[in-house]
């Protein structure tokens, strides 16, 4: 009897133990991580806390086991990566989250040079003969912006007005046909002195064969860079916001022409691209 009476209680430490080895259990661990994009390469910087080891499903096929790995995609699109964090009990915890690879641009507007230029060989507009304005204009991109370097026969001091005409959805059926920019219909109009701290955007409203824009309203929807005047041309770097304008944020190429006259609008001073030729089209990567 003293013996059944031994194996009772050893028998209910056990379980007592048991018990308390399960409330003892670790928690799973809180996933946190932050990415850091350049170009086609993520920077992940894993910050998880009570983990013991990881794995990483980049969700292009790829994976790694390392804690903050770097990873190159092989090209752009939506991509939604996933970190698995197991803790020291063989939990298993994950997390996550959507990341964008688009093009990038090296064009900075606050290095105070021109020099980043040199490595946009795409989008580089020629004027046509006979202009004498307009010597040469480069177009770039990137998720957020676009970015625009002018070449003029001109001085700042001189205030001319200019007017982007922008065929935002790529579609001639919509938006404003001037005949000045064949094939392209503009929805917006963004006109100014640019340099004289004046440059605003209007939407197209109304019958396409009408001169109807209407005040946006919105600010802070361009900004400028770099500029210098070398003898008798004006070089000058800008970029707008793709967001900020109607329809540049969803679109996947776009349409522009550009005027610049005298102050006061007393004279066309010059266009690009020309009367005759085809609208400036940029597709976007």
């Amino acid at each position: 009897m003293q013996l059944n009476k031994y194996i009772y209680l050893n028998l209910l430490l056990v379980i007592i133990a048991a018990g308390c080895k399960k409330d003892d259990t670790a928690p799973s661990a809180d996933i946190v991580y932050k990415v850091d994009i350049v170009d086609r390469t993520v920077t992940f910087t894993n910050e998880t806390e009570g983990a013991v080891s990881y794995k990483w499903d980049f969700g292009d096929g790829e994976t790694s086991t390392e804690t903050s790995p770097v990873h190159t995609y092989p090209g752009k699109g939506k991509y939604v990566p996933t970190l698995y964090a197991t803790n020291a009990s063989g939990q298993v915890a994950e997390g996550s989250t959507v990341i964008h690879i688009a093009k990038t641009s090296p064009v900075k507007l606050n290095d105070n040079s021109f020099a980043d230029w040199d490595a946009v060989t795409d989008n580089v507009v020629q004027p046509a003969p006979g202009e004498t304005y307009f010597k040469q204009l480069k177009i770039d991109y990137d998720a957020s912006y676009i970015y625009l370097y002018f070449e003029v026969n001109s001085k700042e001091a001189n205030g001319d007005i200019y007017d982007f005409y922008l065929d935002t959805d790529n579609d001639a059926t919509t938006g404003f046909l001037s005949g000045d920019f064949p094939g392209m219909g503009a929805d917006v109009l963004m006109e100014g002195t640019i340099f004289g701290n004046w440059l605003d955007a209007f939407n197209h409203s109304g019958a396409q064969n009408a001169f109807s824009f209407d005040p946006t309203g919105v600010t802070e929807f361009y900004s400028l860079g770099y500029k210098a005047q070398d003898a008798g041309v004006f070089k000058f770097e800008m970029r707008i916001s793709r967001s900020k304008l109607k329809g540049l944020a969803a679109t996947t190429a776009f349409k522009m022409g550009i005027q610049a006259l005298k102050t006061g609008w007393a004279a066309l001073l010059g266009q690009i691209p020309a009367k005759t030729g085809a609208a400036i089209e940029v597709t976007f990567e």
